[in-house]
């Protein structure tokens, strides 16, 4: 498991947790809950479905794809995050 944080202008205006994600061994990224709605509500929803997720400093992390299929308004937004989490890991 990979942790990334974005940095650069303009990051000091969102906290660290944010900005924070997870790239698992087998390439799965893992965005904050807290992005996109609840996290208490994503935890459940996450364990009902069995679904792994990351736990990190009290916030909850679950896959991109699993937060497309919860989120489907979000899916351009969680893409581009998926494509620069995954452009700073190189």
């Amino acid at each position: 498991m990979h942790e990334i944080i974005i940095e650069g202008e303009g990051s000091e205006v969102l906290s660290q947790w944010l900005r924070t994600s997870f790239i698992g061994d087998d390439g799965t990224v893992y965005l904050p809950c807290g992005a996109m709605g609840d996290e208490s509500q994503a935890l459940l929803c996450l364990a009902y479905d069995g679904v792994s997720y990351v736990q990190h400093e009290r916030h909850i992390y679950a896959p991109a794809w699993w937060l497309k299929k919860e989120h489907p308004q979000h899916t351009h937004l969680i893409d581009v995050m998926c494509k620069k989490i995954l452009a700073c890991k190189d």
